[in-house]
């Protein structure tokens, strides 16, 4: 039996979620992001690495992205459609070592609520929500519509039955 560790960031709750529902379903261990260390990551045989994006970012990726993994699984959290949105250069910039990448990369959608977002994040979408209400929808990027259809709402996007491929692959290569 393989040991594996799910590592997890999350700011506002969904990606903790996801991560706990995968945990549990694979009899995985669960770790906060901030109590992993890198010497930690030679004890698992499949190590999941789970972050919101944030200003195309995956945040705290750079445990994973600085250190080799015997097989290193990806899942991203973020409020975009990953049926249409292109991952391409937030996994570039997640992972520039040619040498350190992810097995395989899952998305899945997340979770916003402006009344609950920290006076960073909201003074941020603040700002872009006003330079996205000065374009054309024909003009906006997938995060733009986002950005417009979702701006000081609760939304939540959160699905178990999304977390089945993940499941799927894990259990095939265990």
């Amino acid at each position: 039996m393989s040991k594996i560790a799910v590592i997890y960031k999350s700011t506002y709750g969904a990606t903790k979620k996801y991560a706990e529902w995968i945990s549990e379903e694979l009899g995985a261990d669960l770790i906060e992001r901030d109590s992993a260390k890198a010497n930690m990551l030679i004890d698992y045989d499949i190590i999941m690495y789970s972050g919101g994006i944030y200003a195309s970012s995956i945040s705290g990726s750079d445990l994973v992205s600085k250190n080799a993994c015997k097989h290193l699984i990806v899942f991203t959290v973020g409020l975009t459609n990953p049926e249409t949105m292109d991952y391409t250069d937030i996994m570039h910039r997640a992972f520039p070592n040619q040498n350190i990448q992810p097995q395989k990369v899952f998305h899945l959608r997340g979770a916003i609520d402006y009344g609950k977002l920290g006076f960073l994040h909201r003074n941020l979408m603040k700002m872009l929500n006003k330079a996205v209400e000065k374009k054309a929808e024909s003009e906006m990027n997938e995060v733009e519509k986002v950005i417009k259809d979702t701006y000081g709402k609760q939304v939540d996007y959160i699905n178990r039955e999304s977390i089945r491929p993940i499941i799927a692959y894990i259990q095939g290569i265990a």
